[in-house]
């Protein structure tokens, strides 16, 4: 069996959900240097006004920092803009509440790092979505020539559409906003309009 790695995302899109929900054991690199405009600090939410991105802004982003070492930098008012899109975009629909104190609650506790907000946003992936694959973080960075490895990281990117990987098949679902579905936004997306039956459409 070959061991599974791929990077840490933020708000994961439903395409790296469906991946891992697909394996029995997944490594999430903590140890390669952060890459920028990738899914490690980004999600694409729907709302009023179409696709929006939301991005973590970093120190040192544009060093070679290893990703269990970018910090978050909270002097720019990321945090309330996120929020705030979050509830424009989900708040009426069907499932946001019972997610909506546990969004606030994991975002507001203002993680120093980007990996350990990262950690705890898939743990609530993870259960909201009833996927119980056990997930390692790596002590280590490893190295892609093993041939026992699959090296998924940064194959899941949002400069390259879902559709060029073979991944993920998606099916429309009922979204919140517009008249053309939207495939393989965040899991906040998934969640808030499918919620307890999101495990069936991944």
């Amino acid at each position: 069996m070959k061991t599974v790695i791929i990077d840490s995302h933020y708000f994961p899109c439903i395409e790296y959900l469906s991946f891992i929900d697909g394996q029995d054991k997944v490594l999430i690199e903590s140890k390669e240097y952060f890459v920028k405009q990738t899914y490690r600090n980004r999600c694409y939410i729907m709302t009023t006004h179409g696709v929006q991105p939301l991005s973590v802004p970093v120190k040192n982003g544009n060093k070679k920092v290893p990703m269990d070492e970018i910090e978050i930098d909270y002097k720019e008012k990321w945090l309330n803009t996120h929020w705030r899109a979050i509830i424009s975009a989900y708040n009426k629909s069907p499932y946001f509440e019972y997610y909506k104190d546990i969004l606030h609650d994991i975002l507001f506790v203002k993680h120093d790092r980007l990996l350990d907000l990262n950690k705890e946003i898939l743990s609530f992936c993870l259960k909201s979505v009833n996927i119980d694959t056990e997930i390692c973080y790596t002590n280590s960075y490893v190295l892609s020539n093993e041939d026992d490895l699959k090296d998924m990281r940064s194959v899941i990117h949002p400069k390259k559409e879902h559709f060029q990987r073979n991944i993920f098949h998606p099916k429309t679902y009922m979204q919140i906003f517009g008249n053309i579905f939207v495939p393989n936004l965040s899991v906040l997306d998934l969640v808030s309009c499918n919620g307890p039956t999101s495990n069936t459409y991944l």
